[in-house]
């Protein structure tokens, strides 16, 4: 039996990922090991919905679970 993990696009525009490795870059040379694209870009979402109170306590829910997750 074969697998095979599947991942999904995300579309983010040039100008915000320029911004995002220019970061990256300034903080790799200060730590080593900065957060991946993809940690990234789930720490941008996650910021977006804990500012709504309507999504608040689901993203605190989420937040967890990506710490969980990342802790494997």
């Amino acid at each position: 039996m074969k697998t095979s993990k599947t991942g999904v696009s995300v579309t983010i525009p040039v100008d915000i990922w320029q911004f995002l490795t220019e970061i990256r870059s300034q903080l790799d040379a200060s730590c080593p090991g900065a957060p991946t694209p993809i940690e990234e870009a789930m720490r941008e979402i996650a910021l977006h919905y804990k500012s709504c109170p309507r999504t608040e306590g689901e993203m605190e829910t989420f937040c967890e679970r990506a710490k969980a997750w990342k802790g494997k």
